[in-house]
């Protein structure tokens, strides 16, 4: 009974499969364009979504996004920029102002001869070429030659130089550092140590520093009225006259210094005029005078005081100013009073002004006596400063200046400038 009852409905199943590919064939013209209009969207819609190939986008980037070069140093701005579109710096090189062009240029040769310099110097002193370049750096830093004037770094490139001995010269600037101090208090007795070894290769600026080193030394103690003056120390004017027959440039000009303070201008012009062609300071000097002696600028003698009165008051100024001498007061303030007593109104009136000043204990003001070494007793008003001689007669930079190399000689200013 039940086996009828289900076979019905399992006849009417295969009948049903087995009418569907026939139902399928009919319907499928109706169907295909639905497939063919469905198939291209799929295929549309699956390739939006895929991501684009990782060269291709490579390229879209290359070419959207703008690159930007900074031009070289030097060269013209981009085109298409307007010129007014920014405000623009110019910045000199480190170290220096704006710069015209010819500056630069003279710069730029600056900056190439101190690098050479530099390179050769390597190793330090070890080598006589190594040895000169330090040398001559010394000199560069000591003078300001092109470069900032830095006196420490100059005394540790003149150690560098002299450490083997391959360059005597260098001894001389060491001489000069413990002088002056260019690094801490001078230091006579190394300066002393320096100038013996600069001697034996040297010998004239080795006395020409002896010289300059005992003008530099303490005085001997100031007169006070009533009191006779200690003599001073022997001279070393010797020394100064030796090295200038030896020929030594800064001799010779100390010498027409000398002259010049003595009113002997013949024998001032004769020191500058033989060392003028290798000095600035000569020549300038010299042209000074010749110039003086051709607008009649020399001052004529007292009226009133003898040519003994007249000598004592040279002799006086002359070692108040350290003129061809070491500054001495002591002997200055004699020679003061030795003028007074020949009737030398001048050499009055600067006792006066030097005793209107005195110290605690009641001498001589050493620094009022310096300050007054420039002062012309001879005008109506005797003033600090204002009585220097209109054309100042000029020194050397240093003592080492002449040993300046040409090419750095040259970038020191003019004397007078």
């Amino acid at each position: 009974m039940h086996n009828a009852l289900r076979r019905p409905a399992a006849l009417r199943r295969r009948s049903l499969l087995g009418l569907a590919p026939a139902l399928l064939a009919a319907l499928a013209p109706d169907l295909q364009p639905v497939a063919a209009e469905a198939r291209p969207r799929a295929i549309v819609v699956a390739q939006l979504e895929l991501p684009p190939p990782a060269p291709a986008r490579m390229e879209r980037r290359s070419v959207a996004t703008p690159t930007i070069e900074a031009p070289a140093p030097g060269t013209a701005p981009m085109q298409g920029r307007p010129a007014n579109d920014a405000p623009t710096i110019d910045a000199a090189t480190v170290g220096h102002a704006a710069l015209r062009p010819a500056d630069t240029q003279r710069q730029q040769a600056i900056d190439r001869e101190l690098q050479r310099l530099v390179r050769a110097a390597q190793p330090i002193g070890s080598t006589v070429a190594s040895a000169q370049a330090a040398w001559q750096l010394g000199l560069v830093y000591l003078h300001g030659a092109g470069v900032r004037q830095d006196a420490a770094q100059a005394q540790r490139w003149f150690e560098q130089a002299a450490r083997f001995g391959r360059e005597p010269w260098a001894y001389a600037g060491l001489a000069w550092c413990h002088i002056d101090g260019c690094v801490g208090p001078p230091k006579p007795g190394a300066a002393e140590r320096e100038i013996a070894l600069l001697r034996p290769r040297h010998p004239a600026r080795a006395d020409f520093l002896a010289w300059l080193l005992a003008s530099r030394q303490p005085q001997v103690q100031v007169a006070r009225p009533g009191v006779t003056p200690q003599e001073p120390p022997a001279s070393n004017l010797p020394l100064l006259k030796k090295a200038a027959a030896a020929g030594d440039l800064q001799a010779r000009i100390e010498l027409g210094m000398g002259a010049v303070s003595q009113g002997r201008a013949d024998q001032a012009e004769l020191f500058f005029r033989q060392v003028a062609a290798q000095s600035p300071a000569a020549a300038f000097n010299l042209r000074e005078l010749q110039a003086r002696a051709g607008a009649g600028d020399a001052r004529p003698p007292e009226p009133s005081a003898s040519a003994e009165a007249a000598a004592a008051l040279a002799q006086a100024r002359k070692y108040h100013r350290g003129e061809g001498v070491p500054a001495n007061f002591s002997e200055a303030i004699r020679f003061y009073r030795l003028a007074e007593q020949r009737g030398s109104a001048q050499a009055h009136k600067m006792l006066a002004l030097i005793y209107s000043r005195p110290d605690p204990a009641g001498g001589v003001n050493i620094y009022w006596m310096q300050q007054l070494a420039r002062v012309d007793p001879g005008s109506p008003v005797p003033t600090i400063g204002s009585s220097i001689i209109a054309h100042q007669l000029q020194r050397e930079p240093t003592p080492l200046a002449d040993l300046l190399p040409g090419f750095w000689r040259r970038q020191l200013p003019a004397p007078g400038a």
